[in-house]
């Protein structure tokens, strides 16, 4: 794709040591509350292009009535809009790419990702990592926007990293969120009675180049608004 005018460019550093619902034309699920696609746009603040993207990807869960209009549950848009709105955000000028940090698991990932990511036209600073404790050591000094993690291991260990994740967050104040990618179904960040979980959210769903660009693009629209 070709452009008269460069778009922003997404930087690159590489640091070594299925969708789960997609939107159908089944029977209307026995939900309450929903929206239309316009009503989540406007709820969140984005474009109609960018909610069709979430709902792709299974971002936001949608459905089809028996008349073909989408519905997309206003649970997920609640859990979307806290999600991505709990922390402070880092105010960054219309120049300056948002600060991405990802930890993936698999070199051969990595290398698709930063590949498949000059695709993306958007305003981004991606750095790779294969390991956590060097990801943290990156933001004890730097100010990110974005951590996304990729976590296969057991459940346990997967437990202790968010709780490290939550603490750290929590004291250093150098990371706006985190995206928190695992098989596990119902894991959830350590969290006493009546406490939030702060900016760590936890998706069931495998990190694709797909899923990726489209909660990047409702990321950064977010932050923009």
């Amino acid at each position: 794709m070709h452009n008269s005018q460069p778009m922003n460019d997404i930087e690159f550093q590489v640091k070594s040591p299925a969708p789960m619902f997609a939107a159908t034309d089944k029977a209307e699920p026995q939900i309450s509350e929903f929206l239309t696609s316009s009503q989540a746009a406007k709820r969140l603040g984005l474009s109609m292009a960018t909610i069709q993207k979430l709902v792709d990807n299974n971002i936001l869960q949608a459905w089809k009535t028996f008349g073909g209009h989408r519905r997309i549950s206003l649970a997920s848009v609640l859990n979307y809009q806290s999600s991505n709105t709990t922390t402070p955000q880092i105010s960054a000028p219309s120049n300056r790419p948002y600060q991405v940090s990802m930890v993936i698991e698999s070199p051969e990932l990595i290398k698709r990702l930063s590949k498949d990511a000059t695709q993306w036209e958007l305003p981004l600073k991606v750095a790779f990592f294969e390991s956590l404790t060097e990801a943290l050591l990156e933001l004890l000094n730097q100010k990110h926007d974005l951590l996304i993690m990729q976590m296969t291991s057991p459940r346990k260990q997967q437990e202790k990293i968010l709780e490290i994740l939550q603490k750290f967050m929590g004291s250093r104040h150098t990371l706006a969120h985190t995206l928190i990618l695992t098989p596990e179904t119902d894991l959830l960040p350590p969290t006493k009675p009546g406490e939030h979980a702060g900016g760590i959210q936890v998706v069931n769903n495998d990190l694709s180049p797909l899923w990726l660009s489209a909660y990047l693009a409702g990321f950064v629209a977010q932050r923009r608004n």
